[in-house]
Formats: structure tokens, sequence, C-alpha cells
């Protein structure tokens, strides 16, 4: 049951916080290390974060539905259109690893009507590099013995 409060938690952080997801998924990977199995925790975040950015390719979709026809011709949704055109789908990959910009290239994938096959193709590809670099990065802080030290005082609240 801590483990479903804790990825819940997660995905709320991800989808509805200004936090960065880069300090979400450390603290993620230092806390929920003491109690799920590496693999376990590799595959579930993975999955996690396959699912909350798809969570913003559809809030996209549903705005393109919704708003006003004037409202979808705006300089900067031609630009963003104009982006995805020029560079493709490949800049889901690319969005997962600057900050800033992760969430709203994905609400404007879902808005500029990418199809959701491709979409799900490139975010469970990117979701995999992002989580496996961050679980390498972590993995090699946890051989620094400060990282140790400050790992142990965060558990121990």
């Amino acid at each position: 049951m801590e483990m479903i409060i804790h990825y819940g938690m997660l995905a709320i952080g991800i989808m509805f916080t200004p936090l960065s997801d880069d300090v979400l998924m450390i603290t993620h990977l230092t806390v929920a290390d003491a109690f799920i199995p590496g693999w376990l925790l590799f595959v579930s975040t993975w999955i996690l974060f396959t699912l909350t950015f798809g969570w913003f390719y559809l809030i996209g979709k549903g705005l393109h539905r919704i708003l006003p026809v004037r409202q979808r011709e705006s300089r900067y949704l031609k630009r963003a259109e104009a982006f995805y055109q020029k560079y493709g789908a490949r800049t889901i990959i690319i969005s997962y690893f600057i900050p800033g910009l992760r969430h709203p290239l994905h609400y404007i994938a879902g808005f500029t009507s990418l199809k959701l096959r491709t979409y799900a193709f490139y975010t469970t590809i990117s979701a995999f590099f992002y989580t496996g670099a961050w679980f390498l990065v972590i993995g090699l802080a946890n051989q620094i013995p400060a990282f140790q030290q400050f790992q142990d005082w965060v558990l121990s609240f």
C-alpha cells in the first residue's frame, strides 16, 4: 500500500506541481530505493513517467477540441506546429531532457494532433532513457559516502 501511495504522490507531483521532474525523480529514487527492488523500481518508474506524460498529450488533445478556432490560429501555436513538422516526433525524446520545455512540448504534441501511436512510441522510448539516466546518476551517487549520509538522513524522517 505504501508503494501505491508513493507512486500516486509522484504522479500528482509530476502533473500538478511546479517542481522540476528532475527533483521529483531524485527524491523518488532516493526514497523508494529503500523498499522497492532495483529492477521493479526501474520498470514501475518508467511506466509511471510514460503514463503521466501521456496525460499531458491528452490535455493538449482536449484543448485542441474546445478552444475556438481563432485561438487555435495564434502565432505561437503556428510556430509550435512548424517546429513539430520540421523536427518531427523526435522532439519528444529531446524534451524529456530539457526542463522547462518538457511539459509544454507534450501538451503541444497533443494540440497539434500528433498521432497517438507515434506519440506513445516516442514517449515510451523517452521515458525509458530518462529513467535510465537518473538510475545511472543515483547509482553513481550512492557510491559517494556524503550522498549515503544524506540519504540516510532523508530516510530517517
